[in-house]
């Protein structure tokens, strides 16, 4: 699980601790962790990039592959979409882990 430049505001410490708790073996919780993550980043790629105008799909997309840790990603978002871009992730990545623990039963 590497840095991206989201992870500041997102909370998904509640869900990882709650697979942690859970029973099974620890590499079948390490691959839901995983999961967790992938589905997290995948969902909130797809949130970004419906809130762009598509002629700015290819520098989003672009940038994120270059350098997924930069925190000018959302400098750059903040520009096409709106400033307040970071709440609208922290609430739809609220929105996502609600979901994903009530699809896992934690």
């Amino acid at each position: 699980m590497s840095i991206i430049f989201y992870d500041h505001l997102i909370n998904k410490q509640e869900i990882l601790v709650l697979i942690d708790q859970a029973e099974g073996e620890d590499n079948h919780k390490s691959k839901i962790k995983q999961l967790v993550d992938d589905i997290l980043h995948q969902g909130i790629v797809d949130f970004a990039l419906n809130k762009l105008k598509p002629k700015h799909h290819q520098t989003f997309l672009s940038h994120l592959h270059n350098a997924p840790y930069d925190p000018e990603i959302l400098d750059y978002l903040k520009e096409k979409i709106a400033q307040d871009i970071e709440e609208q992730v922290q609430n739809y990545a609220d929105q996502l882990i609600k979901k994903i623990r009530h699809d896992l039963g934690l």
